[in-house]
């Protein structure tokens, strides 16, 4: 096998042009250097490749068999070098045919991906979604995941190399309204010694709210764990636990609208969604075309 860090792939590009040209003298034309330096090339190429790969004739220079069999690898080579990097250049939502991956928390993803999904049937029919639940490990994610849309703790941005902050929200806390505490003050303490149900980590990304409580040396009780949001609201309107949400959804899901709330009692925490995403592929057009699409979403919906 040729290792490729010792071979100089503008070889290839020479020995192109002395194929399509038949001459040293066209080569060195449509290659921009001198009928000299292309000889040379071409000495270094014939020692390489363990053959003369072109013979001089009357009329300029004649391919050996051997030239003929590489050209064909040689041509189809090229032109797939050439077109992933034209590409790296130019994304068309509407022709494109691709699949993007992605982590969305999931206190958002009933309020973006209905939108998304709106977005991509007008706008790129042909380009697939995959959601990946916060659980693949944070040693591999880059190499998985085009972005995310995380839940962020506190004020701070996000520790990846790329973020944009698409909106800070309160967090309040839920209960029926007929529950015991329902009319009591929401202290840190209170909230702690009732039972919960939350967010498993792996739909949310985030142990905040145990952190900051294991900080003032409180535990909260968790009576139950669910894979997502969906079946919060039900279990909280039909028992005596409790769960937090951003404020929004009272707006957003009709059936936290019934339920009363209050400002939970750990001023430290605020949740920060932000869209993340690795400076690797920061300039990557179709990855930037979603990264706007995502951020538009949250600009049409009124957010900062």
């Amino acid at each position: 096998m040729v290792n490729l860090r010792n071979f100089d792939l503008n070889l290839l590009v020479i020995f192109r042009a002395i194929m399509s040209r038949g001459s040293i003298a066209g080569a060195a034309e449509e290659v921009g250097l001198s009928p000299s330096a292309v000889s040379h090339a071409l000495a270094r190429l014939r020692v390489m490749l363990n053959d003369e790969l072109f013979f001089r004739t009357a009329d300029g220079v004649c391919p050996t068999d051997r030239a003929r069999e590489l050209n064909a690898d040689i041509e189809s080579g090229l032109g797939f070098i050439s077109t992933a990097i034209s590409r790296q250049h130019q994304f068309v939502p509407a022709e494109a045919e691709r699949v993007f991956t992605m982590q969305v928390a999931d206190y958002v993803s009933g309020f973006l991906l209905p939108r998304l999904a709106q977005r991509l049937q007008s706008e790129a029919p042909r380009v697939s979604i995959d959601i990946l639940p916060f659980s693949v490990s944070s040693e591999s994610v880059w190499d998985r995941v085009d972005m995310q849309v995380r839940l962020t703790p506190g004020r701070l941005k996000p520790e990846v190399v790329r973020s944009r902050r698409l909106l800070a929200d309160e967090i309040v806390v839920l209960m029926r309204p007929g529950h015991p505490c329902a009319n009591e003050p929401m202290t840190a303490e209170l909230y702690a010694a009732l039972s919960h149900v939350k967010l498993s980590q792996s739909a949310t990304g985030t142990t905040v709210i145990d952190d900051v409580l294991a900080a003032r040396g409180l535990k909260r009780h968790m009576a139950m764990t669910v894979a997502n949001w969906f079946e919060i609201p039900d279990i909280v309107a039909n028992s005596d636990l409790i769960a937090i949400a951003p404020r929004r959804l009272l707006s957003l899901d009709a059936r936290v609208a019934g339920l009363t709330a209050a400002p939970l009692p750990l001023e430290e925490v605020v949740f920060s969604f932000d869209l993340c995403w690795d400076l690797r592929t920061e300039r990557e057009p179709g990855q930037k075309w979603l990264r706007k699409v995502v951020s538009e979403i949250f600009q049409e919906a009124g957010e900062p």
